[in-house]
């Protein structure tokens, strides 16, 4: 057994894992808001872009598109997918807590409950420090949190896994409720010829009260625009699964 940083061996099988995410929606969506706020990106940052699935979307769309992720393993992947979709995407390694591109975006993302894995105030306001000296002034910032009704209700406590010619996994999923914190612990194992190398990951995410994200984002020097319950312009609400925000800088 190997314990490995969180998204490098899950890049494996992340793309078939997460089969079900439908990023043309997404993308849909990230262009309404677009055109709601009369934004007309060219230049767009995508942070934690993983394996680059919206990000490479977004590119063949014609987006002049940047990814930031801190794990090799899921850059790997998402280069190879912009090459075999014909588009190039430049693909930077680093934290969003502290990446320096020293270069500015007319948009800047951060899709898919990334945001949740800053796992205090202090590392959410890093990230969105960061991104305000990247964004364009009259730029936005656009961001979703996964709630802890969504994690309650299909994580805690849960355990899902699966077997495939090349590779196995088992999903553990724990809910603290007294520090909101959600521990996911991935065991998997990945097929090398003949044999299968077992390897660990430990994933924890953060989730933030609505109000103190907005209370983050103003001692940032944003102003929230909407905070939608996800794809719809309706205001967020204790159903919400995710929550969509929209922001630019004051």
């Amino acid at each position: 057994m190997q314990l490995t940083p969180p998204y490098e061996k899950f890049a494996y099988a992340y793309d078939r894992m997460m089969k079900n995410v439908n990023y043309p929606r997404w993308a849909r969506y990230l262009e309404a808001l677009f055109e709601k706020y009369d934004n007309k990106p060219h230049r767009i940052l995508d942070v934690a872009c993983g394996t680059g699935a919206l990000t490479v979307l977004l590119a063949t769309k014609g987006y002049e598109m940047t990814g930031v992720d801190r794990a090799a393993g899921m850059l790997h992947i998402a280069r190879e997918k912009a090459e075999a979709h014909n588009v190039h995407v430049d693909f930077h390694q680093a934290d969003m807590r502290n990446f320096q591109l020293n270069q500015r975006f007319d948009t800047i993302l951060c899709t898919y409950d990334s945001i949740n894995y800053a796992i205090t105030e202090d590392e959410l306001s890093s990230v969105f420090q960061r991104v305000s000296e990247h964004l364009e002034p009259d730029g936005l910032f656009i961001f979703d949190i996964t709630t802890e009704r969504n994690i309650v209700e299909h994580f805690h406590n849960k355990t899902f896994a699966e077997n495939h010619e090349d590779y196995s996994y088992i999903w553990r999923n724990n809910y603290l409720y007294h520090t909101k914190m959600c521990r996911t612990h991935l065991t998997f194992f990945i097929r090398d010829g003949a044999t299968f190398h077992r390897f660990e990951e430990i994933h924890q995410q953060k989730m933030f009260e609505v109000d103190t994200v907005k209370a983050l984002l103003k001692s940032a020097g944003y102003k929230t625009l909407s905070i939608y319950d996800m794809y719809t312009f309706n205001r967020w609400n204790r159903y919400s699964d995710r929550i969509n925000f929209t922001t630019h800088l004051a």
